[in-house]
Formats: structure tokens, sequence, C-alpha cells
């Protein structure tokens, strides 16, 4: 089998990952802050560790500020519903995610907020006429995917965040993709919140994210429970993060991506030149192919890129690949807005995700089944 979806799921993790969620079922299975037994004290003491690895890997000048969430999409929710007030506007790319732009929606729908996108005629457009052409006396808000799941595309631009955070505009960064590619400091980059999830880039396994707060703006949780700490309050305790995590964390899942962080910070020359060099060579292979039209070509890019081909769908595309034991995905990519930017929404786009674990052969494979179609 041979896998091209790692912008869904990195599917082959670091053996340190597995061994990371082995060793605290195994040797711990506890949860953090439901007991002041010696096993309870030290889960709680790797959930902080776990904490103030992501903060320091994305530059939080308070690492410790990180709440986390089961996905980057429930963090999110968690900032938009808990923070947008009625009558505020916010200002979106055209690529972003569907995790960005539906909580948005929903909150428009209910007259509460409204936001603007940015065309992709205007993604290179300097901050100041950025500012002026899309922001109004109401804007509270500029929301930046890091890259785009469909083409790949780099879309966050660290002096657009400078210059609006300059402007009193609160900067948030969804880092779902990307985020093990690019070396983001939130702190220089005056980067507010940042949400991220733990099992694309970041090395991690499912059922963990969370969102990276920067700043101290006080927002609403998401949902109400049980915290492990101030029991006898009849709602979340007013206390930061652990009053925006209500429920049992997902531990195994988060001491995890501390461990693949780790894994990413040694490794990351290695997994950026493997990467660069594979998709170069994918680029290079599919643009000779009569008929497929690569998105985004000429952008730089994280290790993913979509096309299309003339005479076959998407949908029968990955059908005749998956037939050959490849792996990869078509359709519409919970990114409706990327691809009313690309102009694929009838006919759908083949997404290819790398991972440095990859092959050229592996690739030459792809091609060949194309070429052969």
């Amino acid at each position: 089998m041979i896998y091209f979806d790692n912008a869904a799921t990195t599917k082959y993790k670091p053996d340190e990952v597995i061994e990371a969620v082995n060793y605290y079922l195994r040797d711990v299975g506890v949860s953090p802050g439901r007991g002041s037994y010696s096993l309870g004290i030290e889960a709680s003491r790797m959930l902080y560790k776990s904490r103030t690895a992501v903060g320091k890997y994305f530059g939080m000048s308070h690492p410790e500020r990180v709440v986390f969430t089961k996905n980057s999409t429930e963090a999110i929710n968690l900032l938009f519903k808990g923070l947008l007030k009625k009558g505020d506007h916010v200002i979106i790319s055209c690529y972003e995610h569907n995790a960005v732009l539906r909580p948005l929606q929903d909150l428009k729908q209910k007259g509460i907020i409204d936001y603007s996108v940015i065309s992709r005629e205007d993604l290179g457009l300097e901050a100041d006429t950025l500012l002026e052409k899309y922001a109004n006396e109401n804007t509270r808000m500029l929301a930046l995917t890091l890259a785009s799941n469909l083409t790949g595309r780099i879309i966050y631009k660290e002096d657009w965040m400078k210059f609006f955070h300059t402007k009193g505009i609160i900067t948030f960064v969804d880092s779902s993709q990307g985020a093990g590619k690019l070396a983001l400091n939130m702190t220089e980059s005056q980067i507010d919140f940042l949400a991220f999830t733990g099992h694309k880039d970041l090395y991690g396994i499912p059922g963990v994210g969370g969102l990276c707060c920067e700043s101290k703006a006080h927002f609403i949780p998401l949902i109400q429970g049980g915290t492990g700490i101030h029991g006898e309050n009849y709602v979340n305790p007013d206390i930061f993060p652990e009053g925006y995590e209500a429920g049992t964390l997902n531990m195994p899942a988060i001491w995890a991506l501390k461990t693949g962080i780790e894994f990413i910070t040694a490794h990351s020359d290695t997994i950026r030149r493997e990467e660069k060099a594979l998709m170069t060579y994918l680029l290079q292979g599919l643009t000779d192919i009569d008929g497929v039209k690569v998105y985004d070509i000429e952008n730089e890019r994280v290790a993913t890129c979509c096309f299309t081909i003339d005479d076959l769908s998407s949908d029968k595309t990955i059908s005749l690949l998956d037939s050959k034991g490849i792996c990869a995905r078509g359709g519409i990519h919970c990114a409706i807005l990327a691809h009313e930017a690309i102009g694929t929404v009838e006919s759908g786009a083949v997404r290819i995700s790398l991972n440095y674990k990859n092959k050229k052969a592996e690739i030459d494979q792809l091609l060949d089944t194309l070429r052969s179609r």
C-alpha cells in the first residue's frame, strides 16, 4: 500500500510516539487532576510537561497557556463562540477550512457577527492595503490558515499578523495544516491565538488538539462539566486553562503529542529536506502528463498538492489509484471556499499529501498509473 493522504492523518507514526501511548496506558493509566495519590500527581506532571512542550514549540511567552481539546475544530469553535460578540467582524482568507468557515457562518446566520473573505487575487496585498480594503470599524479578528489543506499553498503571512495586531485586531492562525512543517513563533509574530491538531503534521494520534493563547483576552468555555478542581462550583471555575477543559482529557494522546513534537524538533531539517525534494519531483511529474492541471503550482507550499484531469473525474481517479494500492483523496476536501477560489466545486480535485517517509518509487507508481489511464 502507498499512502498519500497525510494531510488528513499522518498514518506512519514514529516508534517513539507509539511507545508513548503504550507507556501511558501501561504504566500510568489514570487521569490528571482526579486524585491526590502519587500516580494521579504524576499524571498531572505529565500533563503540565505536555502543555509547556506545545507552548514552547509554538514560541509562546507563557508556554503553559495551552488549552487541550479533542482536535483543532473544537479549539476553533471554543475561540470563535467564546470570544466573538454581537456586532464583531472577522476577516478570513478564501482558503480557510470548513472548521473556520462553518462556525463563523453559524454565528453570522444567528445575527451575531459578520465576516469578509480575502479573495485569491488579494492574497499578495501589503498589510496596510489589505486592512483598508477589508476591515471596518467593527473588525475584531484576522483569521488565517497556515497552509491550504486543498492545494498546500502557504496562506499565513507574518507581516499581516504583526500589522493587524498593532491596529488592535486579534490575530488567529489555524495551524492544522503545516504546524510540524513550518516554524511559528507566536510571540515574535504577534499571533494572539493559534489552533493545532495532533494527528497530522505533529505526528501525534487522533483525539487531541488545542488552542494556544498568547493573548489573555477572556472568552467563554465551550462546554461545562468536571474540571478536576473546585468541584464545589456550580459552573466551571474561572481558572485558566482548567476552566476550559471540562471532562476527562485524552492523556495517552496528549503524552504522544509531546513525544511527536520532540521527534519533529530533533528531525526537522531531515523532514523538510526530504518532503521538499519529493514534492518537487511529484510536481514535475504531474505537469508532464497530458490533461493534468495542478493548482497553485507557482506558490510556496507544504508537502501537499491537488490536481484535476480533463478526461477523468476526481472520484474515478481515486478509484483508479485505489485499484493500484494507492491511497489518495478526491472530491471536496472540507474546504468549500478553497474549491470556489480555484474553480473546482463541480469537478472536485485529487489531493496528494506526502510524508518524508514516502519514496520516489511510490511517486513513480502514481505517475505511471495516471499516464496509463
